[in-house]
This record gives C-alpha cells, sequence and structure tokens, in this order.
C-alpha cells in the first residue's frame, strides 16, 4: 500500500466509523455505473441531502476512497504530482472534520487479481450488489474463473447482517451464494435492464414506497454515453459508446433488435480481453449476425467480428462511416473507451446536426 492509499483510507475509514454511514456496493462485468446511478437516484429522493453517489468510475482501490471522500476525479487524466499533494491534504481535512452522507452508493471494480478483495477488506459492504459476472478485463487475469473469484469477494464481504442482491441469470448464481454470509435476494432481470431492476428489488427491501420508486425509474438518467438513447437524423441511436466487454455488447444488441429495421451495429474492440480476446470477438461477432442487418467493426481486434465493413480507428471510421449507412434506420454504437467510438457518434452528429453537435 503506497502512501496515498494509506492516507486516504485512513481518512474515509475514521469517517464511516464516525459518522455510521451505510455502504452500498455495485460489482459486475458489466452495468455497474448505470446500476449504482440508479440506487442513488432513489435514495436521493427517499433521504434528501443525505446520499453520496461515487463520481464516474472512481472503483479501483485508490479510486473508492475519493468516492466516498467527494472528490470529481478522471483517471483516464491522471492527476501530476503536485495535484496529489492538494488532494491528500484535502483528505485529511476532510478526514478530520467534514461529516459524510447517511449513504454511500458505491462501485468497486477490478482490474488485476486482489483487487476487490482488497476493497471489501477496508470497506465491507451493508448492503452488495453483484450485476451479472461474465468475461471482462481479464487482461490480468489467468482465467475467467479467477476473476469471477475476484467478482465475488463482494458477495463473501458483504457484512453478515446485511444484504446481498444478484442476478437470477448470472452463470455463476450458486458461486455468490456460497460465498454469501449476509442474505440473498435473486433479482429476475434481463441484461438490459439490470440498473432499473436491482433499483426496485433495492427499494422494496428498504420498504420504500412504491411511488417514490416510480418517480426514481421516471427521473433515472442514464450515464452519458451508456445506453443513451438519441434521435440523429433520420437514425434512433444507442450511443453505448462509454465502454464494452462480450457481456454489454450483447445487452446492447439486444436493445437494438427492439429497435426499426434495418439495424446497423457500429462495434469497436473490447478490451483488456487477454488470450481470450480473439475468440470472444467471434463469438460476439456471430451473435450480432441474429440482431443486425449491418455490423461494421472498428479497431484492431475488431477484425475477428467478421463483420461487412471493419475500419482501423475511429478517425477512419468518422471519416468514412457515411457512405456505408442506408438512408433511415436504428444503430448501435458501442466499443472499449480506448477505441473512442464517440468520434464516430459525433461524425454522424455532425452530418445531420451540423448546428447541434456536441463537443
Amino acid at each position: 500500500m503506497d502512501i496515498r492509499s494509506k492516507i486516504l483510507w485512513w481518512a474515509v475509514k475514521r469517517r464511516v466509523a464516525r459518522d455510521g454511514c451505510k455502504v452500498i456496493a455495485v460489482g459486475g462485468a458489466i452495468a455497474k455505473t448505470s446500476t449504482k446511478t440508479a440506487i442513488g437516484t432513489l435514495l436521493k429522493l427517499e433521504f434528501p441531502g443525505d446520499v453520496r453517489v461515487g463520481y464516474g468510475n472512481l472503483n479501483s482501490y485508490l479510486g473508492v476512497p475519493l468516492s466516498v471522500l467527494g472528490f470529481q476525479i478522471d483517471f483516464y487524466e491522471r492527476p501530476i504530482r503536485l495535484g496529489w499533494v492538494v488532494i491528500l491534504f484535502k483528505a485529511v481535512w476532510r478526514g478530520l472534520f467534514v461529516r459524510l452522507p447517511r449513504y454511500l452508493v458505491l462501485e468497486y471494480g477490478t482490474d488485476h487479481p486482489g483487487d476487490i478483495a482488497a476493497i471489501v477488506a477496508q470497506l465491507p459492504p451493508d448492503v452488495g450488489v453483484i450485476t451479472i459476472v461474465g468475461p471482462a478485463h481479464l487482461a490480468n487475469y489467468p482465467s475467467v474463473d479467477e476473476m469471477v473469484k475476484d467478482e465475488g469477494f463482494i458477495a463473501a464481504g458483504t457484512k453478515p447482517d446485511g444484504l446481498l442482491l444478484v442476478n437470477s441469470s448470472d452463470s455463476y448464481l450458486t458461486n455468490h451464494h456460497q460465498r454469501a454470509k449476509a442474505k440473498v435476494i435473486n433479482v429476475v432481470c434481463s441484461l438490459e435492464e439490470i440498473a432499473i431492476k436491482f433499483m426496485e428489488a433495492f427499494g422494496r427491501t428498504l420498504k420504500i414506497s412504491p411511488e417514490i420508486i416510480q418517480e426514481a425509474k421516471d427521473d433515472f438518467v442514464s450515464p452519458a454515453r451508456r445506453f443513451e438513447y438519441q434521435h440523429i437524423g433520420p437514425f434512433q441511436v444507442i450511443d453505448d459508446s462509454y465502454n464494452a466487454s462480450p457481456l454489454a455488447v450483447k445487452a446492447a444488441l439486444h436493445l437494438l433488435k427492439q429497435m426499426p429495421a434495418p439495424r446497423i451495429a457500429i462495434l469497436g474492440a473490447m478490451r483488456e480481453l487477454g488470450s481470450t480476446s480473439v475468440a470472444l470477438h467471434q463469438e460476439v461477432g456471430l451473435y450480432a449476425k441474429d440482431y443486425a442487418d449491418t455490423i461494421i467493426g472498428v479497431g484492431e481486434e475488431a477484425q475477428a467480428y467478421n463483420a461487412d465493413f471493419w475500419f482501423e480507428t475511429a478517425d477512419e471510421a468518422a471519416e468514412k462511416i457515411l457512405s456505408h449507412l442506408p438512408d433511415r434506420g436504428s444503430m448501435l454504437i458501442k466499443g472499449s473507451k480506448s477505441v473512442h467510438m464517440e468520434k464516430v457518434t459525433e461524425a454522424i452528429r455532425r452530418h445531420y446536426q451540423p448546428n447541434n453537435h456536441q463537443q
């Protein structure tokens, strides 16, 4: 543990103990941020002013304490050394003097073996949520089973007097039940409705009124570029370009299937899949053929989709994509963050809405 982690976790544990916080920890391969946001929306309605929802993707061993302490930092733009001096000074101050809200809604994420176990050891959840477990961030894991074992530490680490919510369609459901010490509730939901269904189940366990739960559903806004519905010119668009894993792409394809034809799946590469990358891209590409009329791949790994068209980079796709689109229909735009599929979305927007494109 480096000095940054020691200081941040000292501040967090001091305040959580003093302020009697309840920790809701969301883990899983997909929909963590959306589920965190949905649960946070509900709690903010029921307990206004006494809820903190972790910022962005601060879900690592270093990111979780920053979330708890109210920092808003994007780790894709890492603070410079002097920035950390300021952050740590503020963390100590907040640990000493700044009261935390009663409810903390956080993501617990994993990139390396032991990540979630380490977070849970520092901050055991009162309520654990496992959205669904599957292939994601495998580059640093020897196997899917090792990654599943790590995700399962949310089940193992949720307090015995707490509550664990799991997805009844999770392939590793039995594993979660076996490891849990808390009461387990199975939530029945399809891949594309995980966030809302977990919010509803969580609300019922807290005996929050059906009216408040419905209001939260109405108020819930998915985070930017995560299952974000848009109308761009003659197209209905699902902009889900924030990130991608095999399970997440399949969930998004299910949504695309429900939209008007013709349907175009613009799929960027799925990164961090390690030695399984080619096989998983081939699997998703084959799966996509049942859900889309046209498949367009973007990025080196995306060649394995065996798509109808392929571009080496998002910049190339943004420049040439329009010639491969029909005159109407629906499209899904998705890929790992490092592929920058948002460039494709914005190129299409600039063409059809030249005076109304996002920066």
